[in-house]
C-alpha cells in the first residue's frame, strides 16, 4: 500500500479545507468550480485528466457524484477513488450521516461555505448577474422563483480565515431570500479519510478497467 502513488483531484470550492490538512508531498490538482454547472462538461474534463495522468496509479477525487458528473468515468489503467456522497456538502460537514441528519430535519436548505461564496455560487450573486442583464425587477422575480422552495440558508463554518465576514455575507443571502439563517460547524473528518487513504466504506473504488456507476453512490 505504501508504494501506491496517489494524486488528489479536487474542486476549487474545497481548496482551502484541503490545503489545511494536505501533506506537502501529496500531489493535488484543483479544477474550476464552473464545471459543476454542466455535469457532462465536468465528466468530460475529469476523463481527460484521468487519461492524461502518467505518474500516479490512483486518482482520489475530492468530489461527490455532483449531479452525476462523476458517473461514467473510465478508470483505464488507474484506480479511481470517489467519496460515496451526492455532493460536497457531506464533505464539508464531515460525513454523509451528518448531511442525512440535516436533510432529514429540513430538506429545504441551501448550503454556503467560504469556497462556494468565493466562486460566486449563491442566490444573491446570481441576482446581481441577472440584474445587469434583465433589470432589477426581472432579476428579483427570476431569483425568488428559482429559490422559492428553500426555507433556510445554512453557512458551514470550516474555520477558515475571514470566516466572520463570510458568515455575515451568508446572513445577507438569507435576508435577501427572506428565509432563516443557521450557522453550523463543519468538520475535517471526511477530508482526513480521503487524504489518509481511509477509503473503506466511505468511498467508491473503481479498479483498473472499471467504470464509475451512479448506483454505487446510493
Amino acid at each position: 500500500m505504501t508504494e501506491q502513488k496517489t494524486r488528489l483531484i479536487c474542486c476549487k470550492t474545497m481548496m482551502e479545507e484541503v490545503e489545511k490538512i494536505r501533506p506537502e508531498n501529496q500531489p493535488v490538482e484543483y479544477m474550476e468550480y464552473a464545471l459543476h454547472r454542466t455535469p457532462e462538461k465536468l465528466r468530460e474534463e475529469l476523463q481527460k485528466r484521468i487519461d492524461a495522468e502518467e505518474e500516479a496509479d490512483t486518482l482520489v477525487f475530492v468530489y461527490g457524484l455532483c449531479s452525476r458528473g462523476l458517473d461514467g468515468l473510465k478508470a483505464g489503467d488507474k484506480t479511481l477513488v470517489i467519496p460515496r456522497v451526492h455532493d460536497c456538502i457531506s464533505l464539508l460537514l464531515g460525513s454523509r450521516e451528518k448531511y442525512d441528519k440535516e436533510f432529514g430535519s429540513d430538506p429545504g436548505t441551501y448550503y454556503l461555505s467560504k469556497g462556494w461564496i468565493d466562486q460566486k455560487a449563491d442566490p444573491l450573486q446570481e441576482y446581481q448577474e441577472y440584474a445587469e442583464k434583465y433589470g432589477e425587477d426581472n432579476a428579483l422575480w427570476i431569483t425568488r422563483e428559482a429559490y422559492k422552495n428553500y426555507k433556510r440558508i445554512v453557512f458551514i463554518d470550516t474555520d477558515l480565515p475571514e470566516v466572520e465576514e463570510y458568515a455575515e455575507y451568508a446572513k445577507k443571502v438569507a435576508d435577501f431570500l427572506k428565509v432563516d439563517f443557521v450557522r453550523i460547524k463543519g468538520e475535517p473528518d471526511f477530508f482526513k479519510k480521503i487524504i489518509e487513504w481511509d477509503w473503506e466504506g466511505s468511498c467508491v473504488i473503481v479498479p483498473p478497467g472499471g467504470v464509475s456507476n451512479y448506483q454505487d453512490f446510493m
